[in-house]
């Protein structure tokens, strides 16, 4: 092929690569904890559409998220914890009037659909359905997630994690305790409510008795190394705006 013939060839090349470039300088990336995962990917291409900001997301446990923004790794906005947000405040990786809090989550108890549903409504009776099932599944207190740590001191304080750690089957690092229900692989299945909430094969029976509930909040925040910080603010007002907070509540999670 002649040069001059090329030239048409090379200059459409070169404005594709252009457009593609531009593209990927307008996408945005979060880095998004796994307790909120099925939120985020239910509520993605309805932010995509109100925004007009292609979204790239990385799942991962809150602590995982922590270290990566600690290390300078970049993200538009991460989604993690309100514990999680205050350690990078405290480091210095986040502003404190670039953080939002989104919602609050409870933690629930589910079991694979069709089966019994325990009766929880009381410490002892919760106590007795744990040490009544065969096989329980929960989070990995080892990975940081709030609920497994949380659910540690619980065992310890009822009395029975010798007895829960003999017929306790964890899922894998980012993996979910409904998927462990919903292949019928455990009894109980005790995680944050918008883990189990909606999940094929999967039935939540409540939240854990008051006593031994924990609340969880979790905040979308802007590092300070943010190429687009304005896709978190437009994130915040989309889980704000009615279209989010019906998103938020149908995953059992209250709307901050």
């Amino acid at each position: 092929m002649t040069m001059h013939r090329a030239r048409p060839f090379l200059l459409l090349f070169m404005i594709a690569a252009f457009s593609s470039s531009q593209a990927r300088a307008e996408e945005a990336r979060a880095l998004v904890t796994i307790g909120m995962q099925r939120l985020f990917e239910d509520v993605k291409a309805a932010y995509e559409a109100a925004s007009g900001r292609k979204l790239d997301a990385d799942f991962a446990a809150t602590a995982d998220i922590v270290k990566r923004v600690q290390e300078e790794q970049a993200a538009d906005f991460i989604i993690v914890s309100r514990a999680g947000v205050d350690r990078l405040i405290k480091a210095g990786k986040v502003a404190e009037d670039k953080t939002f809090v989104a919602a609050q989550s409870s933690i629930a108890l589910a079991v694979p659909a069709g089966h019994p549903k325990p009766d929880i409504s009381t410490v002892e009776k919760f106590r007795a359905a744990l040490l009544a099932a065969e096989r329980i599944t929960y989070t990995d207190p080892g990975s940081g997630g709030p609920s497994g740590l949380h659910l540690t001191k619980v065992w310890n304080d009822l009395g029975i994690a010798t007895q829960l750690r003999e017929k306790t089957k964890f899922p894998p690092a980012g993996g979910f305790v409904g998927d462990i229900l919903a292949r019928n692989e455990a009894d109980i299945g005790i995680q944050q409510f918008p883990e189990l909430s909606s999940y094929k094969g999967v039935e939540v029976v409540g939240p854990l008795p008051s006593e031994l509930q924990e609340h969880i909040e979790y905040a979308v925040a802007i590092p300070a190394n943010a190429i687009h910080p304005a896709a978190g603010k437009n994130f915040v007002e989309f889980m704000r705006s009615p279209q989010g907070i019906a998103a938020l509540k149908a995953k059992g999670l209250d709307p901050r």
